[in-house]
This record gives C-alpha cells, sequence and structure tokens, in this order.
C-alpha cells in the first residue's frame, strides 16, 4: 500500500474543518459511490455515521424516507430517547417543574401536575415516529437540547425539502421544521476537541440544485461536494486488484507498475465501483493489464467491437483518394482528415508513455469556408470511411442553441427541471453510439455558454448529463463547422476569384478574431491547433465535376428502368458553370443539383417519359435548346451523331 495514500477522502476533511465552525452540512455529487474509510472503501451512509462518531458526536441518527429515524448503534438510540425526555430547556422534568413553582401556590400545583404527567409520559417506552413530521420533531429535540452532542443524517434531502418531495398537506411543516432547526441547533455543554460541539444536520442529495436555495445558501450550511477518487486513491486500488487481472500472473513487477501508472491516468472520472469492476471485465473479455486502452474501453462501451481496432491499413492508406472522390475541390481539408485517420490508427503521440493516451477523441476539426463546398458532405465521408455507416454521423445545428437556456439540451436539464429524466441529446447519442462522428454546424450561431461544454470535450473527452451519467468521446471524431468570414470574401478580393493561399489566410484570420475578440475564448483557438481546416471556394473544374457526378446518376437511374440516356455534357457543363459564377458560388455546390439539374434535366425528362411513354430500350437525347428551360427531350435520332 502506497505510504501517502490518505486515510480518508479529502473532501471529508473539509467536511470536518465545516463542524468545528458549528455549520450543518450538506453533502451531494457522488453520493452512491464507495468512499475512502481508515484505507477501506465503505457505503456514504456507513462513512458518515463512522465520520460523525468520531468527530465527537455521541448520538448520530439517520433520517430515510424508508426506515424512518434509526440510530448508529443502540448506545446512541437509549441516548436518544434519554435527550427525548428532558424538558425543551435541556433540565430534567422535575427540576423544571420546581423552578416554574413561584408566584402562587395555585401555579405551582399546576406545574407539579405538569411534571408529574410529563414524567409519567417520559417513563413509557418511546413511540416510532409514524411519518416524516415526527420524525423532524424527534430530530428538533435532539438539536435543541445541551446534555448530549448530536448528529442526524438525511438522505435523500431533495425528497423531504426540495422541489420533489410529495405535494402533500405535511410537505410546508416539515419544510418550516427543518428551517426553524437550522437556526435552532445549539451547541452542547460537552466539548470535543477543546470546544463544545453544535448539534448538527446533514443533508444527503445527488444534486445539489434539487434542494432550495433557503438550504443551500444558509449561512448556517456549508455544501461539501462528495467527489470521485482521486489518483492517489486510484493508484491505491488498483494496486490492490492489479494482481486478479486475467493474465496478470504472468507478468512481471514492472509490466504491473506500469499497468497501474496507465490505468490511473486512463480512469480518471470513474467511481470506485466502477474501478473495482475492471477486474471482472478483464476476465470475462480475456484482457490483460498489458493492453490498459483496450481494457477500459471495453469496459465502458461493454461488448462492442471497438472499429478502431478493426480498421484495414490498407482502407487507412487509401483514405485520401477514397474522400477526394467523394469531396471534389478541396485537397486541402482532405489531406488533413487523412493525417488525422493516420495518426489515429497508428498510435503514436507526444506523450512519454502510454497513460496520456486516449481520453480525446480521435480528431478534432474546424471546419470554416464558404457555404456548400464540402463540409458537412466530407464529416459524412468519415463516417462512412471508418465506421462503415453513414448514420453514424450525428449533426447539431447549433443554431438551435442560440439561447443561453438552450445549452442544457446537450447534455440535460438538472433534478427538478422539467425535462430530466430525458437526458441531453448529445449525452444520450454518445452513451448509445460512443463510435461516431459528431457535427457541431455553424457554431457561431450557438451560446457563448455552449462553448464551456465544447473545450472540455476537447479537453477531457466526456460529459456528465444531468443524471450523473458520463459520455465519453474517446472513440469519436468531433467535427465542428463555421462560415464566420464568408460575408467578407467578396469584398477582401473584388474582381476575379482569389487564390487558395488568399482564402487560407482571410479564414484563418477570420477565425482568430472569432474566438478572440468576438466569443473572448483565445484558450479554444489554442485546443484546436491545426484542427483548422479552410475550405477553398468553387472551382470551374470542380462545378463540372460534380455536375458530372449528378448527370452520371441520372444516367444510371434511367438504365434501370430500361433507357439510354444521351447528354449533351459540354452545353449542360457550360450552362451550370454559368450559372453558379453568376452567383459569386455563394451558396457553393448545393444549387448545381437542385434546382439546375432538378429543373433543367430531371423534371423534363421524366415529365416527357409520362407523355410519350417509350418502349424500354428507347435512347433518349437531352440537348441544348433556346427555350425555356433550355434542354429539351426527344428520342435519339437513328442517323445522328451522340450529343455527349
Amino acid at each position: 500500500m502506497n505510504s501517502e495514500t490518505p486515510r480518508v477522502a479529502a473532501w471529508l476533511v473539509r467536511a470536518y474543518h465545516e463542524l468545528q465552525r458549528g455549520r450543518h452540512l450538506v453533502v451531494h455529487g457522488h453520493v452512491d459511490e464507495l468512499v475512502r474509510w481508515d484505507h477501506e472503501y465503505l457505503p456514504l451512509a456507513e462513512v458518515l455515521a463512522e465520520f460523525l462518531a468520531g468527530a465527537g458526536f455521541e448520538i448520530v441518527g439517520r433520517h430515510s424516507l424508508v426506515d424512518g429515524l434509526t440510530y448508529h448503534d443502540d448506545n446512541a438510540r437509549a441516548l436518544a430517547e434519554r435527550a427525548g425526555r428532558t424538558a425543551p430547556s435541556g433540565l430534567p422534568a422535575q427540576q423544571a417543574a420546581a423552578q416554574a413553582n413561584g408566584a402562587s401556590t395555585r401555579s405551582g400545583r399546576l406545574a407539579q401536575a405538569e411534571a408529574g404527567t410529563r414524567d409519567a409520559l417520559n417513563a413509557a417506552p418511546p413511540a416510532r415516529p409514524r411519518n416524516t413530521t415526527e420524525a423532524l420533531i424527534a430530530v428538533r429535540r435532539l438539536m435543541t437540547q445541551r446534555r448530549t452532542p448530536s448528529a442526524v443524517i438525511v438522505d435523500a434531502a431533495d425528497l423531504v425539502v426540495g422541489d420533489e418531495a410529495q405535494p402533500d398537506e405535511r410537505r410546508p411543516v416539515n419544510i418550516a421544521h427543518v428551517r426553524r432547526m437550522l437556526g435552532d441547533a445549539v451547541r452542547t455543554d460537552v466539548l470535543a476537541g477543546g470546544r463544545p460541539l453544535r448539534n448538527t444536520l446533514v443533508f444527503v442529495c445527488r444534486e445539489i440544485g434539487s434542494l432550495p436555495e433557503w438550504l443551500r445558501e444558509s449561512p448556517d450550511v456549508a455544501t461539501v461536494l462528495a467527489e470521485l477518487p482521486s489518483a492517489q486513491e486510484r493508484e491505491d486500488l488498483l494496486q490492490r486488484q492489479i494482481g486478479d487481472f486475467h493474465g496478470a500472473a504472468g507478468a512481471g513487477p514492472d509490466s504491473l507498475r506500469q499497468a497501474v501508472t496507465t490505468l490511473v491516468s486512463l480512469t480518471d472520472g470513474m467511481g470506485v465501483r466502477d474501478i473495482q469492476a475492471l477486474q471482472v471485465t478483464s476476465r470475462i473479455t480475456e484482457i490483460g493489464p498489458n493492453s490498459p486502452r483496450k481494457l477500459v474501453a471495453r469496459h465502458r462501451f461493454g461488448v462492442r467491437d471497438d472499429p478502431w481496432e478493426h480498421l484495414d491499413m490498407e482502407r487507412v492508406r487509401d483514405a485520401e483518394r477514397a474522400l477526394n472522390a467523394r469531396v471534389m475541390g478541396q485537397p486541402t481539408a482532405v489531406r488533413a482528415v487523412s493525417d488525422a485517420l493516420i495518426n489515429a490508427r497508428v498510435g503514436i503521440d507526444f506523450v512519454a508513455g502510454d497513460a496520456d493516451v486516449g481520453s480525446r477523441p480521435k480528431g478534432v476539426f474546424f471546419f470554416v469556408g464558404p457555404t456548400g463546398v464540402g463540409k458537412t458532405e466530407l464529416a459524412k465521408a468519415v463516417a462512412e470511411l471508418v465506421f462503415e455507416d453513414e448514420t453514424a454521423l450525428r449533426r447539431f445545428d447549433m443554431s438551435e442553441f442560440s439561447q443561453e437556456h438552450t445549452s442544457e439540451r446537450l447534455t440535460g436539464a438538472p433534478p427538478g427541471f422539467i425535462g430530466h429524466e430525458q437526458g441531453g441529446v448529445l449525452t444520450n447519442w454518445m452513451l448509445e453510439r460512443p463510435f461516431s462522428v459528431i457535427l457541431f454546424d455553424e457554431i457561431e450561431k450557438a451560446h457563448p455558454k455552449i462553448f464551456d461544454k465544447f473545450l472540455q470535450i476537447i479537453d477531457d473527452g466526456r460529459l456528465t448529463d444531468g443524471q450523473g451519467r458520463t459520455a465519453y468521446f474517446s472513440h469519436s471524431i468531433v467535427i465542428f463547422t463555421s462560415n464566420v468570414g464568408a460575408s467578407t470574401l467578396q469584398p477582401a478580393h473584388p474582381g476575379a476569384p482569389p487564390g487558395y493561399e488568399f482564402i487560407r489566410r482571410h479564414f484563418t484570420d477570420e477565425v482568430g478574431t472569432f474566438f478572440t475578440q468576438d466569443l473572448g475564448r483565445p484558450e479554444l483557438l489554442g485546443r484546436l491547433g491545426s484542427g483548422v481546416v479552410v475550405f477553398d471556394i468553387l472551382r470551374e473544374q470542380v462545378i463540372r465535376s460534380i455536375a458530372g457526378k449528378f448527370l452520371e446518376q441520372i444516367i444510371v437511374s434511367a438504365r434501370a428502368r430500361g433507357f439510354e440516356l444521351i447528354l449533351d455534357r459540354e452545353a449542360i457543363d457550360r450552362a451550370v458553370v454559368e450559372q453558379v459564377m453568376v452567383t459569386g458560388a455563394d451558396l457553393g455546390a448545393r444549387p448545381i443539383r437542385d434546382p439546375l439539374l432538378e429543373q433543367w434535366i430531371r423534371v423534363p425528362l421524366n415529365r416527357w417519359i409520362m407523355a410519350n411513354q417509350p418502349p424500354p430500350g428507347t435512347r433518349i437525347l437531352i440537348h441544348r435548346t433556346a427555350s425555356s428551360p433550355p434542354f429539351g427531350v426527344m428520342t435519339y435520332p437513328e442517323d445522328g451523331g451522340e450529343a455527349g
């Protein structure tokens, strides 16, 4: 065991200091996790009881909606029952009655009668509280007596005083009891650590936001986050269990120590139970500690095969050619993406060892350039190439996230808010499809608050949703797209289309201005680094190539229906180029298929076939005309030459 490993979880130390200051506690966060206590890992409820007893509280109680009011042990129960039989001032009932016997004999007799009645009630067996209200009344007696230091843990506090509490007639009474106790709790006459302890309430909940503001913001209350295990704790956990991993018996000590070091890094963000379960995953999958990244990935994503492991080397080597065939006229962008795929597949990185590899996404890109030049098409092509499934692409239109409150849609609303149970649209997708391409389209339209989530994705490779579930991006490709700078390109270079180097400088400068001045987030630009990829404008030859691709699709579709289509290719290409250039290619390639080829070729062709009902095998000519639309349809003349 590492001698430097702390005896207890670090957050318990802070909780102890707050107790010494006389403050009640709200413990929130990972309250369902095991907690380090005396070099062991125990459930939170057990740890809190031991912690409070060790801090000097003689009575440690626990209120649960399921179990009611219970106590840490029989001694604490007996002390609680005795404390409940004292008068509100904390004095024994007979002494209180004697002091009350004063001004007149009549009042003295009444006080004696009241004391006698109270003594009789105290002598009877204590009644078990039947509901939350009665339990809180009993707790309040403990909080206001001075004889015995008392602490009571309130489990699922959000269901007792929060918005999700049962909306019945007792709820306002319960809230009133708790609010009174916060201020009425007294310091006892018993010293602990040289000073009197204040009777204390400890509220436990998952989400701090689920508690009312009057509790969270009370000066009598300190909030303490129950954190996930630290690096030291993870190292201790892994050292204990590494010998039981698959194949560990045949590994040397140095190999196991290296495996622990790597796993400490890879398990950042995982809870104790999850880390303990790594041993089971290792044995089931027969993945040993010598393959830590593979083991953690299989543990997180289940039995699903990792497509990155099975990505064929030949397929990666051929990626640039395959992507260029699909995304025309963007060799620089295609080369950047191809290089990222090669880096991900080979795995060599700027790290001293294996420990720092694997948490960030496989690739992060910022595609910028004019609209309609292939940014989204390249993202689709990458999804098809790597995951062999274009549906592995998930596009988020950031114009739908322009308001501050919409940022919650990505990771889900916090507890107590509408839609909490549905989770977030981004985290839900990643939990279901961890092997995918994530496309954040036109991010300049997103609210600035959302960029905090982008930074977390790039840096940590994970996001936690409103339900506490963690989605990992380590096996995904993340792509941001933007048109920033597109509207200022033409004024910056009037006349003939500029060369690519001018376009690259223009958009790179615009992206820098956007992140540093408009957004005020230069750190994001630094994280993107070489991931900023500038797309070129559409050149004439590219327009012809794109038109040719769509025309080939029309020819194949006609052939499937028994017709041979003959096109005046040169005329069609010339007309498309002229029409696209009229708009300065502001809409990119989008108008080529629709409306141009749709209205010039497809619609007239289908109308002609419907009107003439040509038999299968008919050769059909599409030729240039002087009318509108500029291309006509006719049966190909047998004595004429081919037009295209």
